[in-house]
Parts: C-alpha cells; structure tokens; sequence
C-alpha cells in the first residue's frame, strides 16, 4: 500500500511541474506579445523551482524502484514518470529561453505582428497541455494526436522561417531582430518535441511498447 501512496504524491508532483512549466510558456508569448520584461523576468527567475521539482521526482522515482520492485505497468509509470520529468524541465528552459529573447526584443520597435508565431506558440502550449493529459490518464488516442499534431508545428516553424528572410531581405537592419524572432520559434518547436516525447511515453506505459511518431503513421497508411 505504501508503494501507491508515494505512487500518487509523486504523480501530484509532476502535475505540479506541469502546470509551473505550461504557466512559463504563457508567460513567454505574452512577454513577446506586449514586450514585457518583467513577464520575462518571472520566466527566469522561476525556472529554479521547475529544477528542484525534477530532482524530487526523480529521486522518489528512483527510490519506488529499489525498494518496491514493481512490476509490469507499475514500473513502466515509475519509468515513465522518471522520463517525462526530464522533458518538462527541458521545456522549463526553453520558456527561459525565450524569456532572454523577449527581453531584447523589448528594447526594439516591434518587427511585426507576431501572428504567426503567436498562432505557433498557442499550439504547442496546447500540446504540452495535453500532452501531459495523455500520460496520466493513459490516454493512446490522445498521445497520438499530439504526435501527429508535431508536423503541423514544424510547417508553421517553417513558414515563419522563410517569413522572416523575407524582412531581412527588405531591410538588412532587421537582421538581429529576424535572428531573436527566429530563435524564439525553434525555442517553441523543441517544446513541442518534449511534449511529443511525453506522449511516446503515455503509449509505453499504456502498451508496454516504445512507439515513435513514424511507427504510428505506418500503421495508419497500412489500415
């Protein structure tokens, strides 16, 4: 019985993580948004509470194994847990990331609406909000969704790619905001990598199998 309990407090921990690092992207694209520095600031200075969250967890998680030797799905949670804690820290510093470019941003007149990549950013904020849903309910057709749902994120991180030379090539002094913007978009596609790695594992722990993206649109093109 002691197994489950520390089993659901380590759970309550990673939701807790969860929420710390999908209100650090929020704050990211409202930093961007309305120039902020101090939205910015936060993101930063927060980034230290993400990190000790994922050293806790890993401990208990390491600590569930040696002493409770679970077995079969029990242990693919605990190791399951044990990795997606790892990519929600990543996510962590990626949101501080863009923090650190929002920050120089704000010094400069805007470059343009951001709607692209503010349309890119509410879809991976989305992604990681299921994402995490997706795992803790063991929800595959959800998972799935977000995995397909990554080629959607990097078209637009594309788009926003060939956009942005665009403005260099009108004006050459747009060069250093081009290269922050651009920046902030890869920053925002690898969360969506994290959050596609977090839905892989929803996969393994619900079907005792590591499935990657490809596998699964395989399967789909031979139905």
């Amino acid at each position: 019985m002691k197994f489950f309990e520390e089993l659901e407090e380590t759970k309550g921990l990673v939701v807790k993580m969860a929420k710390l690092v999908q209100n650090a992207i929020d704050k990211a694209i409202k930093s961007l948004n309305e120039q902020s520095v101090e939205l910015a600031e936060e993101i930063i200075k927060g980034d230290d509470e993400i990190d000790s969250l994922e050293v806790d967890i890993e401990r208990r998680c390491i600590r569930m194994i040696a002493l409770y030797q679970p077995e079969a799905s029990d242990l693919r949670l605990v190791m399951g847990i044990y990795k997606i804690v790892s990519d929600l820290e990543r996510m962590g510093d990626e949101a501080e990331n863009i923090a650190e470019r929002s920050i120089f941003l704000a010094q400069e007149p805007p470059l343009k609406p951001y709607v692209n990549l503010t349309l890119m950013a509410e879809a991976v904020k989305e992604m990681v909000n299921d994402s995490v849903i997706s795992f803790l309910q063991r929800d595959t057709m959800l998972a799935k969704k977000i995995i397909e749902k990554d080629d959607m994120i990097d078209e637009l991180y594309h788009q926003l790619e060939r956009e942005l030379i665009t403005y260099v090539m009108e004006d050459p002094r747009n060069i250093k905001r081009v290269i922050h913007l651009s920046f902030v978009a890869r920053h925002f596609e690898r969360i969506a990598d994290h959050a596609e790695n977090i839905s892989e594992m929803a996969i393994y722990w619900a079907e005792g199998e590591l499935i990657k993206h490809h596998r699964i649109k395989e399967e789909e093109g031979e139905a």
